[in-house]
């Protein structure tokens, strides 16, 4: 089968949904391709989490050009919350979009003065984030144990169920014209004038621009046109417990130890932080470590002890991408005219909607309603031929 459309998106996870859905809600005819199913990998298998402030990892790293590139994508993750809280009311059904805000814990004076430190930084980026003492902690999270001696507090922060979110975006983009490929891989990508054109498992595809929302497979896309990514993958692990009555009303993280956590609509709690998985000796997928589950149950049960009694109901893994500065790769390819990278870098869940929309206005020709001047690939040195 042969196929013709203007843009073609390659990647149907949530930051390649949201590219489509900006793009058909002007017009424009665009065709979404994955290997698997919209939604599959990253951001069907994460946690949901809605994050603004700075991860304690990212704000302990002291290297000049590294902290300037956080220190510039912080305002990003509050933009990227409101886009959220935006475009949900828009969708066709409830996606568990919650901005109850987040806590940051301390359980030591150590930690309590890193937090300090790292609210300065994200108060002179704008966000709206304060250190509160144990007894503010105490009072509005009456849950979490006597251990907390304090907590960054950023009201801005929030949680949403990306099981229901991007399937139903996927619908009103295709209500407004976009067109999905499922079961579509790309196996080659050939610029020509004009546009290129794309092999697929199904066909070939010919478009006049290609946008990379390939995600952990970005650098495979980039490859077939002669541009190299310097991405990387990580397997990392999450939990999730029964469904028991209303108890965590945040969500939580913490300074210095790998733990997020917060409770679904249902009920259900869901523990991660970046415990590493470990991947499969013969499919490559990742694959869950028992010392990970333990250990991060451990962690929570500590600083949540209400968890203790609840039994763990499943154990998944999924890749995270990750960028050597943290920061995305958005807008287009100056030596490859026409073709647009969508590339985030770690919490593109949060990000998606702010990055969709700056993609699609890349690809229009419009002037960004962001800067994303220093998100472009051309950061990165080329790669020796």
């Amino acid at each position: 089968m042969t196929f013709d459309t203007d843009v073609l998106v390659v990647g149907g996870g949530i930051l390649g949904c949201c590219v489509a859905y900006f793009l058909a809600q002007e017009g424009v005819d665009v065709l979404v391709i994955d290997r698997h199913d919209v939604n599959y990998q990253a951001s069907g298998s994460n946690a949901g989490s809605l994050h603004v402030q700075m991860e304690s990892a990212r704000a302990k790293r002291t290297d000049p050009v590294y902290v300037a590139a956080i220190d510039r994508s912080l305002a990003v993750f509050a933009e990227g919350v409101k886009a959220w809280q935006r475009l949900a009311p828009t969708l066709d059904r409830d996606v568990e979009l919650r901005v109850g805000g987040g806590l940051m814990l301390a359980e030591t004076e150590t930690e309590l003065r890193f937090l300090e430190a790292k609210t300065k930084r994200e108060r002179a980026q704008g966000l709206a984030v304060d250190v509160i003492t144990a007894a503010e902690v105490r009072a509005i999270a009456p849950y979490l144990s006597e251990r907390v001696i304090g907590a960054a507090y950023c009201p801005q922060e929030g949680k949403i169920n990306p099981g229901i979110a991007t399937p139903s975006l996927v619908r009103s983009a295709e209500r407004l014209g976009a067109r999905f490929r499922r079961q579509c891989e790309l196996l080659a990508l050939s610029p020509e004038t004009g546009g290129f054109t794309a092999t697929t498992r199904q066909g070939t595809i010919r478009c006049h621009r290609v946008v990379n929302a390939a995600g952990s497979w970005a650098n495979a896309v980039a490859d077939m046109v002669g541009i190299h990514l310097p991405t990387s993958r990580r397997p990392l692990h999450m939990n999730v417990t029964e469904a028991t009555a209303p108890l965590v009303g945040h969500l939580i993280q913490h300074a210095s130890r790998r733990l997020t956590a917060k409770q679904a609509e249902a009920g259900n709690v869901i523990i991660g932080g970046a415990w590493p998985a470990s991947l499969h000796a013969i499919t490559g997928e990742p694959a869950v470590l028992r010392a990970t589950t333990e250990s991060n149950l451990w962690v929570a049960q500590q600083l949540i002890p209400a968890l203790g009694h609840l039994r763990l109901m499943r154990t998944w893994t999924a890749f995270n991408i990750t960028m050597n500065d943290a920061n995305p790769i958005l807008g287009e390819v100056p030596r490859v005219p026409g073709f647009f990278m969508a590339v985030p870098a770690n919490s593109g869940y949060t990000n998606g909607p702010i990055y969709g929309q700056l993609v699609a206005e890349a690809v229009r020709g419009k002037d960004p309603s962001f800067d994303i001047s220093g998100f472009s690939i051309e950061r990165f040195p080329e790669r020796p031929s």
